[in-house]
């Protein structure tokens, strides 16, 4: 749901998701996810900025033509719905970075690199979850990366530390639609790949 009010969400209630989120498991039951919730409305505002420059630059480097499993409407939407949230994502009552404290070192390291986040995504989800269950809109977006120095000072990240999404949170404005996603048998492999 990228499309949210304004209206503040209570503290409690994003405390709460954020408790579900903490019951995904992580890496050798390591549990360093942090969440930083943002609802200061300079520091919002600060960036969404940021984000509206990363959506620009997606959407005209990146995604400039439907998937082979997209129409040419369905892209249109997506692109409509993304820039939306690009435009007005500085607007949403909180914003929700999940974190990990990392070692940096380890970022080099082609193994531990790939994995990292397995320890934060599977919280990511958790959270999405409860979020949809309590009745709110919230998006699973990474693009706020692109411009990580400045999204870490705003946030007043540790150097061993990092964000790997950033999570509007508040009450949707329409309403939830069904999900459209490529038939199952189209992406398993059965003893080796589709």
């Amino acid at each position: 749901m990228r499309r949210l009010k304004p209206d503040p969400v209570p503290r409690e209630l994003i405390r709460e998701v954020i408790e579900y989120a903490t019951h995904a498991p992580t890496g050798g039951n390591s549990q360093g996810w942090r969440f930083v919730v943002v609802t200061d409305a300079a520091k919002r505002r600060q960036l969404g900025d940021l984000y509206r420059a990363a959506v620009d630059f997606y959407l005209e480097k990146i995604n400039t033509a439907p998937l082979p499993h997209q129409t040419e409407d369905e892209w249109r939407r997506l692109v409509a719905a993304v820039r939306w949230q690009g435009d007005h994502v500085g607007e949403a009552p909180v914003l929700i970075f999940p974190c990990l404290k990392v070692n940096p070192a380890a970022l080099g390291n082609p193994l531990l690199g790939r994995t990292v986040g397995s320890s934060i995504y599977p919280a990511v989800e958790n959270l999405l979850i409860a979020c949809r269950a309590k009745g709110l809109g919230a998006t699973l977006t990474t693009l706020h990366v692109r411009s990580d120095a400045e999204v870490n000072a705003i946030l007043g990240m540790p150097e061993d530390a990092m964000t790997f999404a950033m999570i509007p949170v508040g009450y949707p404005m329409g309403n939830f639609g069904p999900t459209r996603r490529l038939p199952v048998d189209d992406v398993i492999g059965w003893d080796g790949w589709v």
